[in-house]
């Protein structure tokens, strides 16, 4: 990995860490998160770090994202394009499931290419 692409992992990691103490300032409150007039504060909070990650993601270099192809890297950048260009109509169980599941699971994908 090059000093680039470390950066970059790093900053990822950052916003994964981000995310999962939000979900701890919310005490992970899914009503509130799913309720449109309230909720959007915590959604707010979860929704810019993914966006930030898949933005990230788009500047790791081929040969990174090639060497860690487990990670769904096509799935990573497109989110972000989705939140992006399509905020108003975003499915909130889809950034609930993303931010609970995949956003973990991509923190230990990356933790595993920095060891």
């Amino acid at each position: 990995m090059n000093n680039r692409d470390r950066l970059i992992v790093s900053k990822m990691l950052g916003y994964c860490r981000e995310i999962e103490e939000t979900h701890l300032f919310f005490h992970e409150d899914k009503e509130l998160f799913m309720d449109r007039q309230r909720g959007f504060v915590y959604r707010n909070s979860i929704t810019m770090p993914i966006m930030q990650i898949g933005e990230l993601a788009k500047h790791l270099s081929e040969g990174f994202r090639s060497e860690s192809d487990s990670i769904p890297w096509k799935s990573v950048m497109g989110i972000r394009d989705v939140f992006a260009h399509h905020y108003g109509s975003v499915d909130f169980e889809l950034v609930w499931n993303t931010a609970h599941k995949s956003i973990k699971e991509l923190e230990n994908s990356l933790k595993e290419q920095t060891d």
